[in-house]
This record gives C-alpha cells, sequence and structure tokens, in this order.
C-alpha cells in the first residue's frame, strides 16, 4: 500500500487562511496602517499655559504609587506614609490586578506646568513632636522604611519616574523608582 502524495505544481486552496483575510477586509474598524487606541494609552498634547485649549494641556498630572523594597515583600500605599496628599484631583482607573499588588494609584501635591522651569516650590509642611505617641510612631516608620530602601514610584504621562545615578566603571544605573529618603 503506498500513499499518494499531492504534487508540488499542483496549487493549493488556503482555505482558512483567505477566509480569515477575507472577513479581516469586510469587517468595520481600522483598516492596516491607521491608528489604534489602547484604553489608557490616548495620547496627550502639551503645550504652554498661555497656549493651552481643549487639546492642548498646560498641567502635567504627576500620579503616586506604592512604595516597595527589594529587602522587604511588604508594599505600602502612598498614603500609609504621613506624606504630602493631594487636596483633591481625580483617581486614575484601577484594575483588580493593581489592587492586589499594591498598586493604587492615587492624585499627588505636586503640580507641574509644561514647559515652565521651577526649583524647591514649597508642597506642605510636616511638624513632629517626639513627646507625642503618634508622631513618634509616623517618625519611627519612616525611619524603618529609610532603613529598609523602600522607594517611591511615581507616573507622570502614563510613564513611571525614573532614578539614574553614576555606578563603578563610569557606567549609569537607572531604576524606576526613587528611596523615600537616607537615614544617617
Amino acid at each position: 500500500m503506498s500513499a499518494r502524495l499531492p504534487a508540488l505544481s499542483q496549487p493549493r486552496w488556503p482555505g482558512p487562511l483567505l477566509l480569515v483575510l477575507l472577513l479581516l477586509e469586510a469587517a468595520p474598524g481600522p483598516r492596516p496602517g491607521a491608528a489604534f487606541y489602547l484604553p489608557g494609552l490616548a495620547p496627550v498634547n502639551f503645550c504652554e499655559e498661555e497656549k493651552k485649549s481643549d487639546e492642548c494641556k498646560a498641567e502635567i498630572e504627576l500620579f503616586v504609587n506604592r512604595l516597595d523594597s527589594v529587602e522587604s515583600v511588604l508594599p505600602y500605599e502612598y498614603t500609609a506614609f504621613d506624606f504630602c496628599q493631594a487636596s483633591e484631583g481625580k483617581r486614575p482607573s484601577e484594575n483588580l490586578g493593581q489592587v492586589l499588588f499594591g498598586e493604587r494609584i492615587e492624585p499627588s501635591p505636586y503640580k507641574f506646568t509644561f514647559n515652565k522651569e521651577e526649583t524647591c516650590k514649597l508642597v506642605c509642611t510636616k511638624t513632629y513632636h517626639t513627646e507625642k505617641a503618634e508622631d513618634k510612631q509616623k517618625l519611627e516608620f519612616l525611619k524603618k522604611s529609610m532603613l529598609l530602601n523602600y522607594q517611591h514610584h511615581w507616573i507622570v504621562d502614563n510613564m513611571p519616574v525614573t532614578w539614574c545615578y553614576d555606578v563603578e566603571d563610569g557606567q549609569r544605573f537607572c531604576n524606576p523608582g526613587f528611596p523615600i529618603g537616607c537615614y544617617i
């Protein structure tokens, strides 16, 4: 018994592939080369404050995210610390995965304007009295977090704020986050 193989010169009809291509061509929606949209990733145009409009924003929003450490498995929400808080602001939408992994994105008190240089702008002032148990507890929590190298995770225009610094041999290391402080 011998099996008969199709001749190589004989054309074969690419049934399923052709059907898929025909359905894609007939379907309504964007054509190849057209733009696409992913939820939460819509492009934002920025411009100087005097040129702002509905299509062009001057204020750049900074959102705060979790704080975590490579020396501890426990992430914290930004609000767990006694940092400056936003008075109001819209909170970006979150999914279940973000909530489960401690990525509760919050509005921040830090305000930036496109193409406007500002340095050392006061956001808030905190005063602690070590005689008060609550203040002493906040300071101890902050100290322990610094010793465990907890890192801020901030977001600007849907991108993480990254901290870069020089290391040995002229190399540069970048980290998506930056330390909450340095305890001396």
